[in-house]
């Protein structure tokens, strides 16, 4: 076991950070080849059904990765100040019995969730959804643990392997003439693949290992904010589907795979790859402490300006390519996708402002401005709307109010280090 005694955070060298950014675009495409796949397997109703759940596994795990980004600060913390401070809580035996208690929630709350949100559905699918949830805590202790002992090569392993696996593990059961259930399966069994990094390199071994640089409860109580705030992210970040479908008539939803395959197909390219990075982004705004809120401006314009190239390039070409991709019946319109693809440019906005409050250790603001997000979003979704506009409104405007509540919040703390 290492300890910050023996071992200091490596830095965020060029090479490191390209191999983060492979990882991002591995996990990116791998997560286009999941809903590709089950687009071409299953029928639009039953697709629908499948993007449903494969929110609903992705909400889990984003809740946790609240436990992520809270190791990922409180690791790094303690390596900084490691010299005369006691040990601090083991994060990934803690970050397992959050999981396991999230799962048994899960099952013991599925009488009053399931039948909405996922039909008519048997309860291994509830079961998986649990053990899933339990084996992904141990996926963002470990990330978080090297993020915070900045031993990004083997982070990028860890983030590059897990999406390869499940994007494997669907495609063998769509070969093999597996049923929904199959495919789903195959996307929660892939939150396992970390115990096989930790098998095969020691230094996953020695990060799984790290302390916080508070005790046990005070590392709980943080991290249960951040999976609170995390929720709230998650809710828009991969939770749509759901939202969408518990705010739509069943007709309504039946003929939106379309539509919510057009939102993963958006975001994907800003938010998969922001998602692998988050540690980094977190790393970079505790160093640049001093500089405040403008340390968010040069990130923030590269992210809108990638969003307004990405709009414009939706409008244009998204229509045939996703009747190229899929098949003719899942055609959006061209305004509908600039408007969907701008949308997820301010929602990976929000994560990156949420980031900055987290490292200037504002955790309160974290979690407002998140909620405050998912709320306005919620709300538009409850508009008597067309089903494409109040989805544009909704993944556009929550995400800016969120922005607003955490550059308020940045502009407010004070300058650590200057």
């Amino acid at each position: 076991m290492t300890s910050p005694e023996t071992e200091r955070p490596g830095a965020l060298t060029r090479g490191s950070a390209t191999g983060v950014g492979v990882a991002s675009v591995v996990a990116a495409a791998s997560s286009y080849g999941v809903i590709l796949i089950a687009a071409w397997t299953l029928e639009p109703a039953r697709n629908a059904d499948f993007l449903a759940f494969w929110s609903l596994l992705f909400f889990s795990f984003g809740m946790l990765a609240g436990i992520q980004n809270e190791t990922t600060r409180s690791v790094r913390s303690a390596y900084d100040g490691a010299v005369g401070r006691a040990p601090g809580a083991p994060v990934l035996p803690l970050a397992l019995a959050i999981g396991a208690a999230l799962g048994l929630l899960l099952v013991a709350t599925s009488a009053w969730w399931a039948a909405p949100v996922l039909g008519e559905r048997e309860p291994l699918i509830i079961a998986v959804l649990a053990l899933a949830v339990v084996a992904f805590a141990g996926q963002v202790a470990l990330a978080g643990s090297l993020g915070g002992a900045g031993r990004w090569s083997v982070f990028a392993v860890l983030v590059g392997s897990e999406a390869t696996a499940r994007l494997a593990l669907v495609a063998l059961a769509a070969v093999a003439g597996a049923a929904i259930a199959g495919l789903e399966v195959a996307a929660a069994a892939a939150a396992g693949t970390w115990l096989l990094v930790l098998a095969a390199s020691p230094a996953a071994r020695r990060a799984a290992g790290a302390r916080a640089d508070v005790t046990t409860w005070p590392f709980l109580r943080r991290s249960g904010a951040a999976i609170v705030a995390a929720a709230s992210s998650a809710a828009l970040v991969v939770g749509f589907p759901v939202l969408l479908r518990v705010t739509s008539t069943p007709a309504e939803y039946a003929l939106s795979a379309p539509l919510l395959i057009a939102v993963s197909l958006t975001r994907a390219p800003l938010m998969i790859p922001l998602g692998a990075y988050q540690g980094v982004a977190i790393t970079h705004f505790l160093t640049h402490r001093d500089r405040g809120i403008a340390a968010i401006r040069p990130i923030a314009l590269a992210v809108l300006g990638a969003g307004a190239l990405g709009a414009l390039l939706a409008w244009l070409v998204g229509p045939w390519l996703m009747a190229t991709l899929i098949r003719s019946d899942y055609r959006v319109d061209g305004a509908v996708l600039a408007g969907l693809t701008f949308a997820a440019a301010l929602l990976a906005l929000l994560t990156l402002t949420g980031a900055a409050v987290l490292a200037l250790d504002r955790h309160a603001a974290y979690t407002a401005g998140w909620i405050a997000a998912t709320l306005v979003s919620t709300i538009i979704l409850l508009l008597p709307l067309p089903v494409e506009l109040r989805a544009v409104l909704s993944l556009g405007v929550g995400p800016v109010v969120g922005v607003v509540v955490h550059l308020v919040a940045a502009s407010r703390a004070p300058l650590i280090g200057r």
